[in-house]
């Protein structure tokens, strides 16, 4: 006969606690949320260091006859990478949508790690002429290939595990991951610039940020192939409602949801290159900073944006994401003019002008990736939000740093970034008036 210990037969199954079951989710939720920030700052470290050293690539892979023109060729192939991110956010979008989010999250990361180790152990011109540019173009576009599919697909896989009242705040860490990935980018390149000196850095210092991208991947294709699968899209996959062609149906039936994202992405890719990426290459060139330092207070801008994005996700769990997308695009509308022109008079000035700015867009990392991903149902949301998205990225992002580098060189006014960022604004702004409240409302399934 079995005993009875408190009515419950020995040998039977306890059930588990509410208590027991609330901290297995918070688990489960802890473990989404840090295998897709994880991945995040491996795939932003590899495609971030390659700004940070476009003033060295353009002496090393570029002939060095005119070095504003050299400058120009990286920064044209840094833009490169954006044209195919639209491709990349379709092939892995239409995985993540038709095969499941941990498929194409590893996918992702591990074409970045190939294409950026690839980078760092190419010829240089000196060596095989041409033919290293060609190259390099090559290796940039697979990274932009990488990068397209990343943020769809890592958004919407923590998007469909957060409470509804918790979306902005836990989906808000994916877009730190991408901070951190590029913060670490710019500190690899600071301690190298106070490592080594320029003829090292020319010489072989170059190759090592590309370089350290190959234990990076391994380490983040580890955390990747052991995630679990996304609930909701497991859902999609059991109602038999698994689109065949992802991009095509969400462009068919959310073109409004897809142009909406592409209109409110303007302000974010415009303001995250130029803040964040190009201005140590800005602050070089207009002789503000000498390169080390410059990569410093990057890095520095860095570091509290990624601090202030998560206080954006819980603020906006609470207002809303319509306030926040409407505020941003004002901020930058009335202070991208001011700041620019602040930042010339000194070395101060530069630092706490790149800080506002940077504080400015921790805002709007901290809402749209819960916005958007609220914009489409599990069975094309990676494909809808990397359609509108990398699109976005083509017209805004890439284009950014070559633009700032051109208008200051045919008009000679220093502050020429700011029209780039304040007419990015006012698109966005555009869109931002017209979008809908989503925020603690259930996301759809099909």
């Amino acid at each position: 006969m079995n005993t009875v210990n408190n009515g419950v037969m020995a040998g039977a199954s306890t059930p588990a606690s509410p208590a027991t079951a609330r901290d297995a989710t918070r688990q489960s939720i802890r473990r989404v949320v840090l295998a897709g920030a994880f991945g995040t700052v491996v795939e932003y470290f590899d495609f971030s260091v390659y700004a940070f050293l476009a003033t060295t690539l353009a002496a090393v892979f570029f002939p060095a006859q005119n070095p504003t023109a050299a400058l120009l060729y990286t920064l044209g192939v840094f833009g490169a990478a954006f044209v195919a991110r639209p491709l990349g956010g379709i092939l892995i979008g239409h995985l993540s949508d038709r095969y499941g989010r941990r498929p194409a999250l590893t996918v992702a990361v591990v074409g970045m790690a190939f294409a950026s180790t690839l980078i760092g152990l190419l010829p240089v011109y000196a060596s095989i002429g041409i033919a290293a540019p060609v190259l390099l173009f090559v290796l940039r576009c697979v990274q932009g290939l990488s990068a397209g599919g990343e943020l769809g697909s890592a958004g919407s896989y923590v998007a469909e595990v957060a409470p509804d009242g918790r979306r902005g705040f836990l989906t808000s860490t994916t877009q730190v991951g991408t901070l951190v990935g590029t913060m670490l980018g710019s500190l690899c390149v600071g301690l190298m610039h106070m490592g080594l000196s320029d003829e090292q850095i020319l010489s072989w210092g170059w190759r090592i940020p590309f370089l350290i991208s190959l234990p990076l991947g391994i380490a983040a294709l580890i955390v990747r192939s052991r995630m679990e699968e996304s609930k909701q899209f497991e859902s999609v996959e059991e109602q038999g409602a698994v689109a065949k062609i992802p991009a095509l149906s969400a462009l068919v039936s959310h073109p409004r949801a897809v142009f909406t994202v592409f209109g409110l992405t303007l302000v974010s890719f415009a303001s995250y290159y130029l803040v964040f990426t190009y201005m140590a290459t800005y602050f070089e060139r207009q002789g503000i900073m000498r390169p080390g330092l410059a990569a410093w207070s990057t890095t520095l801008t860095l570091l509290l944006a990624a601090v202030a994005i998560p206080v954006w996700g819980k603020i906006t769990d609470r207002i809303g994401r319509r306030p926040i997308l409407i505020g941003v695009c004002v901020a930058n509308l009335l202070l991208a003019w001011p700041l620019f022109l602040f930042m010339q008079s000194s070395v101060g000035a530069a630092f706490f002008s790149q800080i506002v700015l940077g504080q400015i867009e921790a805002a709007y990392l901290g809402v749209i990736l819960a916005a958007y991903c609220e914009m489409f149902p599990a069975r094309v949301r990676s494909s809808g939000f990397s359609l509108g998205y990398n699109f976005s990225a083509i017209l805004a992002g890439g284009s950014a740093p070559y633009l700032a580098t051109w208008l200051i060189s045919v008009t000679g006014v220093p502050h020429a970034p700011a029209w780039i960022l304040m007419a990015m604004a006012f698109l966005s702004l555009l869109v931002a008036l017209t979008v809908s409240e989503t925020a603690n409302r259930p996301m759809p399934t099909v």
